[in-house]
């Protein structure tokens, strides 16, 4: 165990090393380098309403992450990206998951076509892990630009549920994953004016199924498709159509503001291939608005709309499974599955205490089964480049509703950024 904890705390003393070493050599400034050190610790209350997996008394655990981002840039026209993450989690909530499921092959999973998570070394009570969540090479002639590898592909405009997001969606409940996941694509882009641009796009990932017992099935899925972007009014609109995995798609989007207040959205319709002419398809939508007032208080109000959504109680899906649990928890999210619930609504307000003190709350409500999510948080700049956060993120309901049974959880996070 002692040697184990060793590990994060020489991969960060390197990765320093490494950056100190680029930036002071001159020969090498097409060279980048940054990243950050990070400790999150995790105290979880299950819910009693109903004990998830069984879970019954406080659990924690804690988490020693470490980022490192490189750019390598040897001409104006050519740049190769890589983003390294390494990850020790340990703790008594390890060894509690590992009577019940494989909390290392889960915590491991790469839903990519390349598979670039591996495990190092672990135990029921610890596991250290890497990832590659980006690894790409991209060449940029005059308007045309390519880019190949893993990749973040962002077609999303709003800040918690983005239906646009057909290749990256992403877990809003996962606060301190910043950079937000990547996909194995392949991305075109032609600009062709100042604020317009199309774009291809094509990636490979596995999509995965959790059953009843938790066990996941595992298959090839392709998602490929073309938008144009442009401006309009004052607007930035955006159009696409294509494939995501079975089914057909399209949608729009659009970011502006009316009378100062920023105002967004997104749409997106889904069918299944292999049942087209028996279903009328899917509609995903979410809209979004925010306003910065004189002394710097932020709200922001949005609302997710999903024709397949429960108008009952959202923890199970139409299929009979964990449908909230594999919205929240999953690897496998995707636009469809952003929200099991018909209807949901979030909203948050943030404010700057002092110039070095941010505190904030956020809510989600779902109007159906009346569950509802809290989150406050507060964020203290320690010095230029070291940062604490206090985050809560407290889920209420009855049993079976979209929030009802997950508990309370509450995190300390400390980052070191380079």
């Amino acid at each position: 165990m002692k040697s184990l904890i060793k590990i994060p705390t020489i991969i960060i003393a390197l990765s320093t090393v490494f950056y100190i070493n680029i930036n002071s050599s001159q020969a090498q400034s097409k060279l980048r380098v940054t990243g950050f050190g990070e400790y999150l610790n995790n105290t979880w209350i299950p819910s009693d309403t109903y004990k998830t997996f069984g879970f019954d008394s406080w659990q924690n655990q804690s988490t020693i992450y470490n980022r490192i981002n490189i750019w390598w840039t040897p001409t104006n026209s050519l740049e190769f990206h890589t983003g390294i993450r390494n990850n020790f989690t340990f703790g008594p909530l390890i060894n509690t998951y590992s009577k019940f499921i494989d909390y290392a092959e889960i915590a491991t999973f790469d839903d990519g076509y390349m598979d670039l998570t591996w495990k190092i070394s672990g135990d029921d009570n610890n596991i250290l892990y890497t990832n590659l969540d980006r690894l790409y090479a991209k060449f940029t002639h005059e308007k045309f630009e390519i880019t190949v590898g893993r990749q973040r592909i962002n077609w999303g405009t709003n800040l918690v549920w983005n239906p646009n997001d057909i290749f990256n969606a992403f877990n809003y409940f996962d606060f301190n994953y910043i950079e937000r996941p990547g996909s194995d694509a392949v991305l075109l882009q032609y600009y062709t004016g100042d604020f317009s641009s199309l774009q291809l796009a094509g990636k490979l990932n596995y999509q995965t199924e959790i059953a009843d017992s938790l066990s996941t099935k595992k298959t090839l899925k392709l998602t490929a498709a073309a938008m144009y972007k442009f401006n309009h009014w004052s607007y930035d609109f955006q159009f696409f159509g294509g494939v995501m995995h079975d089914d057909v798609t399209a949608g729009l989007g659009w970011s502006g503001n009316i009378g100062g207040a920023g105002f967004s959205g997104e749409l997106s319709w889904f069918r299944d291939m292999n049942k087209f002419s028996d279903t009328s398809g899917i509609i995903i939508a979410s809209v979004s608005a925010n306003y910065i007032f004189k002394n710097q208080l932020m709200v922001d109000v949005s609302f997710i709309y999903n024709s397949n959504g429960s108008t009952d109680k959202a923890y199970l899906n139409q299929n009979g499974l964990l449908g909230s649990f594999s919205t929240i928890m999953s690897s496998s999210l995707n636009v469809k599955n952003l929200t099991p619930s018909r209807f949901d609504v979030f909203a948050q307000v943030s404010y700057p205490a002092t110039p070095l003190i941010n505190v904030s709350l956020s809510g989600m409500f779902n109007p159906y089964d009346k569950s509802s999510y809290a989150g406050p948080s507060a964020t203290f700049s320690l010095t230029d480049n070291i940062s604490l956060m206090l985050v809560g993120q407290i889920f209420m309901g009855d049993k079976l509703t979209e929030f009802g049974d997950f508990g309370q959880m509450y995190f300390l996070d400390l980052k070191w950024s380079f």
